[in-house]
């Protein structure tokens, strides 16, 4: 029993004396445009200013899309692991970073008829003729490579609480939409019709993902507060 008792006392005390040696570190929370997540930063070569930065976090976003002449609701959800290496070039605050993230997408969208019809390619289609309409995005890179600045003084202060920000973006790729007819998936219309139908959704999807070839890179912009210990 008194082992047991000392080598749980000697496992604290090392835990201790890492956790409060020279290592500077801290741990925060962020909210902006990849959403909320947690976040731990680590000196890792004090004499470069070069730190570490780990976080985990997602979001959930519900919208809309109108560029085409069909209305859509728009559902995003999204967790993500980050991990950025960070160059403090003024031994302040301020610094650059790069990293990657590791993203699992979920974009999902459905149609919605306007005076129960839908309008595709210029042609229109009773809504209880085709059923429902839904898309999804896909084509983007699990792994994104991140590039941006921020600023966080907590490696550097003596402070213990500390507001924070980042502005950068990752490279996603291309994200592609994938529209589906409800009815046409389950064969429930002629040949023909599904056909015509399967043709002006084609021309849908190009122009939809015309508009997202200006999205291959995703915003990230975030403040937050962070703990010194």
């Amino acid at each position: 029993m008194r082992k047991l008792m000392l080598s749980s006392i000697v496992s604290f005390a090392l835990v201790s004396s890492i956790a409060h040696a020279d290592t500077k570190q801290s741990v925060g929370v962020n909210l902006g445009s990849i959403g909320g997540d947690i976040e731990y930063t680590r000196m890792v070569m004090p004499e470069y200013n070069l730190a570490l930065r780990v976080g985990i976090g997602g979001f959930s976003y519900s919208g809309e899309y109108d560029d085409t002449d069909t209305h859509y609701e728009t559902d995003l959800s999204q967790f993500n692991i980050g991990a950025t290496i960070e160059y403090h070039p003024f031994a302040s605050g301020f610094y650059i970073g790069a990293g990657i993230y590791y993203q699992n997408p979920s974009y999902e969208m459905e149609a919605t008829p306007s005076g129960g019809e839908y309008e595709f390619n210029g042609h229109l289609y009773p809504a209880e003729l085709i059923g429902s309409v839904n898309g999804k995005v896909e084509g983007l890179n699990k792994v994104a490579p991140y590039i941006g600045i921020g600023y966080d003084a907590s490696l550097f202060d003596d402070d213990t609480w500390f507001f924070t920000f980042k502005a950068g973006a990752w490279y996603q790729d291309n994200p592609i939409v994938s529209l589906t007819a409800h009815d046409c998936a389950l064969d429930r219309l002629s040949e023909g019709s599904c056909d015509q139908l399967r043709y002006d959704l084609d021309q849908e999807e190009d122009d939809i993902n015309e508009d997202l070839e200006d999205y291959k890179w995703w915003p990230v912009l975030q403040v937050g507060v962070t703990y010194r210990f």
